[in-house]
């Protein structure tokens, strides 16, 4: 029961850190020079995070540190296509695509290669979760570039999760929950600070708000993913990634209904189906 309570907090968390995404957008705009800051500070304050929780213990492996480079380039190359995507494709569709990668993607891991039970409340729970997510398409422009930056967020925020169950999983010597996400966050920020040099000559020094926000949002995500690495080691891949997507989905919806923000009835069917699919994965 305590996994399940750490997947549940990680959930409420990945539903909060968008809010801090967006404010930063807002103040820096959404080029690939945002991202890549966002993405250099936001990882710096998980860097620093997760040394004081392992208490200045990090302890690092040739697989840990491997897998934590290609971690960390798919979340860096999955910010770089979704600001392509945002330029010139769906939101929602896009929006699809990420959370669909994210939750099967590492599904099909853990039952075709990790001997994950493949059960009838599982299959059910995906196909509500997949509903769920498609009702949340609304029309918009399209590009016929769209479809090959869905396809790469599909993909690479998939390859995360699948990244984070092989890692976590190995019966090769590797690094803790802690020590991963410490290593993985500290090649983000040796990745993006050397693109940010090549490119633009200098490391932006960011202040006031932006630094407020993109720290808001490292600290519930770093927060968020450290949890989900500790419940991998004991909940299988195929149970933990269809609740996420699916709690996701439900704490967007209740957030946004606080926050006052126009919903429509779909919205809430939406929310309904995927707590719906939650619950029935619990058995």
């Amino acid at each position: 029961m305590l996994y399940y309570s750490l997947v549940f907090l990680a959930t409420i968390l990945f539903a909060l850190q968008f809010l801090f995404n967006q404010k930063f957008e807002g103040v820096r705009g959404s080029d690939l020079k945002s991202a890549l800051e966002f993405t250099f500070y936001k990882s710096l304050v998980i860097v620093v995070m997760m040394l004081i929780i392992s208490g200045f213990k990090i302890t690092v492996t040739p697989f840990s540190l491997a897998l934590s480079v290609v971690y960390a380039a798919a979340c860096i190359l999955m910010t770089y296509f979704s600001m392509k995507a945002f330029a010139v494709a769906n939101l929602s569709v896009y929006s699809v695509f990420s959370m669909l990668g994210g939750m099967l993607l590492p599904f099909l891991l853990g039952v075709g290669f990790y001997n994950e039970k493949l059960t009838l409340f599982k299959i059910v729970c995906c196909a509500l979760i997949t509903v769920s997510v498609l009702l949340n398409l609304k029309s918009g422009k399209q590009s016929k570039k769209a479809f090959l930056y869905y396809m790469a967020v599909f993909v690479l925020n998939g390859g995360v999760g699948v990244i984070s169950k092989i890692h976590q999983s190995s019966e090769i010597a590797h690094t803790d929950s802690t020590g991963f996400m410490f290593l993985s966050s500290a090649v983000s920020v040796l990745i993006s600070g050397i693109w940010l040099l090549i490119q633009h000559k200098n490391i932006p020094l960011i202040k006031g708000k932006s630094l407020v926000y993109a720290s808001g949002y490292g600290i519930f995500n770093g927060v968020g993913n450290w949890l989900l690495l500790i419940s991998l080691s004991n909940l299988p891949a195929s149970v933990q990634y269809p609740l996420v997507t699916g709690g996701v989905m439900v704490f967007s919806t209740i957030i946004s209904a606080v926050r006052k923000e126009k919903l429509s009835k779909t919205d809430y069917i939406a929310a309904a189906i995927s707590f719906a699919a939650s619950v029935l994965m619990a058995f």
